[in-house]
């Protein structure tokens, strides 16, 4: 599938769904409710009054503010947004395809942008006013550009990006330490695949000149949220009782677990030797398997938390899986350690990345997801684009297997949200609605 004719299907089915979405949910529903009318209040000209309850910072406003061509901004229009920066969004995706996967046939290539789009739940988010599409769209093109190395532009673009969400200021980071680990590699310091930690000293002592030059962009913007966080007093901008930082160390396992779910054909694919590898120095990996799971057992006993969100917003699908699960045995948090380990091992054996990208992918996602105490499915949506976009994409029977998946799992879910509405004793007559 040509990458035009993708892009055709993708807009027209996506425009589908948004309209659907208007006819049945014509107010502001979940987090809308503080989102639009604050965008509402920059489209009037009120830049000087803010709801307390955001947490996040004005740049989704100000792209509507931007995108409304003069026209009032309803809530169809707010949510209209979002779609155009989706379809900006596709070819942001299919570039990085493209740059990632050079060998992959146009057909393919097209192809695998339509799979990165129908991802769930960034798909649901992309018909509703929230910050997810403009945060994932900032963070990949400043990816793009920089894998281009128009390092100012993907600064800019990096500094849109906290506009968007404060921790993407991790993501910028990665995006930096990156494209210096590229200028080392051209230099000579280790190959693509296989550059060691000696090997980077090495050569930074040796570049430090040229990587200064294309670190500076990244670390400026990176200094200018050092700064907010001073001036602020810390990263959120309202909400703080229900946003406070701490150390959910078990939020990396849910992830890794997540991963290997929505990209199973290909992670179990990819990771079929696991077992022979394995095997071949049983000894040697079950005394590493074991230090592992001892590690996750201490995470899970210590430093599991239960955001009084996740234990009553029954409208989210998280507070399912915990009740159900996880709360339904004390056992349970720990028999899915098995499945944390080998989900973890099978993603790193599937992505196509060097060591050194995985580790530093790795570290942000830990950077951006332990502080949270929330397990909520969409902030992992930025570290499973990183990952996706490095995993084989060919077009294969594995592919077709993950995009029938996700138009199965797209069907059901935005089915359940407009099909299925509830109410609560506490909010009689005001319909609530299942989503991620």
């Amino acid at each position: 599938m040509e990458a035009a004719a993708a892009f055709a299907l993708y807009a027209a089915g996506s425009y589908a769904v948004l309209q659907r979405v208007n006819s049945e949910v014509s107010a502001p529903y979940m987090d809308e409710i503080f989102h639009v009318p604050q965008a509402q209040r920059y489209c009037a000209g009120d830049f000087a009054t803010w709801d307390p309850k955001l947490t996040t910072p004005p740049g989704l406003y100000l792209a509507s503010l931007a995108l409304r061509f003069g026209q009032p901004c309803t809530l169809r229009l707010l949510r209209l947004t979002n779609w155009l920066l989706s379809l900006l969004l596709f070819w942001t995706v299919h570039s990085l395809v493209t740059t990632l996967h050079r060998r992959l046939p146009p057909m393919h290539a097209g192809a695998a942008t339509l799979v990165l789009m129908l991802f769930p739940v960034s798909f649901f988010f992309h018909h509703m006013y929230y910050t997810d599409t403009a945060s994932l769209l900032c963070v990949l093109l400043a990816y793009t550009l920089s894998l281009r190395g128009q390092h100012a532009a993907a600064a800019a673009a990096g500094l849109a990006a906290l506009w968007m969400r404060q921790t993407n200021v991790v993501w910028v980071a990665l995006i930096g330490a990156l494209a210096a680990v590229r200028v080392l590699q051209m230099r000579g310091f280790g190959g693509a695949a296989d550059m060691q930690l000696v090997q980077l000293g090495r050569g930074v002592v040796a570049c430090w000149r040229p990587i200064a030059r294309v670190l500076a962009p990244y670390a400026a913007v990176v200094t200018l949220f050092g700064a907010f966080v001073v001036a602020n007093r810390g990263i959120v901008l309202g909400d703080r009782a229900n946003h406070q930082a701490g150390t959910h160390v078990p939020q990396l396992m849910y992830f890794y677990a997540y991963l290997g779910a929505m990209a199973a054909p290909t992670v179990a694919y990819e990771s079929r030797g696991l077992v022979h590898t394995v095997l071949r120095r049983p000894v040697r990996n079950l005394l590493a398997g074991g230090a592992v799971a001892a590690m996750m057992t201490i995470g899970v006993r210590w430093f599991t938390v239960e955001h009084p969100f996740l234990l009553s917003d029954n409208r989210h699908y998280p507070f399912y899986l915990w009740k159900n699960l996880f709360r339904r045995h004390w056992l349970a948090r720990y028999l899915a350690i098995p499945a944390y380990a080998c989900s973890m091992r099978a993603v790193h054996a599937t992505l196509r990345a060097p060591p050194l990208w995985q580790l530093a992918w790795a570290a942000c996602t830990a950077a951006v997801l332990v502080p949270s105490p929330l397990l909520e499915f969409r902030y992992f949506t930025v570290p499973f684009f990183f990952a996706r976009l490095h995993m084989p994409l060919a077009l294969s029977a594995r592919t077709a297997a993950e995009l029938a998946g996700y138009v199965l799992i797209n069907a059901a879910t935005i089915w359940m949200f407009l099909n299925r509405p509830f109410t609560w004793d506490s909010e009689p007559g005001k319909l609530q609605r299942f989503m991620w």
